[in-house]
């Protein structure tokens, strides 16, 4: 009974003893055998390694990351193709990419560093050598000024309002300037986008540049700096002669003894020359001779 005992913790140890030496996989790595088939591969035909008779791994690829295609596992052959047949850097074995690039930046289309819109593969502009073209914007519809899809306006690259998601603002105008009921540069009111008409008077009379259809700014000034009278802000006339002034009747009421403001115009409106404010005369007609419908005095159609 006692050398029993002793023959079945022997028979344990060197149970243990050989257990230990196999892996999770069941694989001796002396012998390379494995545990739970007795031989050189697992139940599932793979040696210790993990690769079957074939060659292969349980994924499919042999021992140099190929699988039966001839494809590792990014999708790329020993050659360097996808199975599209594009390298890891997006090009074809003829050397072009989808977007017609080759790998030294040059266009198909135009066998030059820019394509037919004028950008080159990096986003640049031809023209301007920048991220932007000529009008402020980039490849991506990006506005320089603004860094956004919008330029201060409020319109996109392609003319869409962001406010009201069609081609025309709140205000009616599109991008380009072109009214929304009239679908011309001019308002019902004969009004451009600038707020200017045809010949460039805003509605108070005055242009772009601040002077009224007579040539005199708010302050009654022309472009050279003389009023109506002749003479500057100092005083002086074109010849250096100095105005005569009557200080204590000058501009009583708001006008002068002859009767005009300092603007220039009588009580009725009207400057020395005999035209309004607006450029015309009391009969209705401006310096060419046209009334506001664009008839001349002989009631014949001339146009605006």
């Amino acid at each position: 009974m006692k050398y029993k005992k002793i023959s079945m913790v022997i028979i344990t140890v060197i149970f243990m003893t050989g257990c230990r030496s196999y892996d999770k996989k069941g694989f001796n790595a002396s012998t390379k055998r494995n545990w739970h088939s007795m031989g050189y591969t697992d139940i599932g035909g793979y040696d210790i390694s993990g690769y079957s008779d074939n060659g292969y791994d349980r994924g499919g690829y042999d021992r140099y990351g190929y699988d039966t295609d001839n494809y590792d596992k990014d999708g790329f052959n020993d050659y360097g193709y996808n199975r599209d047949g594009y390298n890891r850097n997006g090009y074809k074995k003829n050397g072009w990419n989808d977007e017609g690039w080759n790998k030294e930046g040059i266009n198909r289309d135009t066998m030059t560093k820019y394509d037919k819109y004028g950008w080159s593969r990096d986003y640049i502009n031809e023209k301007t050598k920048i991220l932007y073209d000529e009008y402020g914007w980039s490849y991506f519809g990006i506005n320089q000024i603004t860094k956004t899809k919008y330029d201060r306006e409020g319109f996109t690259i392609g003319g869409i309002n962001k406010d009201t998601g069609t081609n025309y603002n709140k205000d009616g105008w599109s991008k380009y300037g072109i009214n929304e009921v009239t679908k011309a540069t001019y308002d019902t009111g004969g009004y451009n986008h600038e707020g200017y008409t045809i010949d460039g008077y805003a509605e108070d009379g005055y242009s772009a540049e601040g002077y009224n259809r007579q040539g005199y700014n708010k302050n009654g000034y022309d472009e050279e700096g003389y009023n109506r009278k002749g003479y500057n802000k100092n005083g002086y006339s074109r010849e250096g002669h100095k105005e005569e002034k009557n200080v204590k009747n000058e501009y009583k009421g708001g006008y002068d003894e002859k009767g005009y403001n300092r603007l220039g115009y009588n009580r009725e409106g009207y400057g020395v020359d005999g035209y309004n404010s607006e450029g015309y005369d009391k009969g209705g007609y401006n310096r060419e001779g046209l009334d506001r419908e664009g008839f001349n005095r002989e009631k014949e159609y001339v146009g605006e």
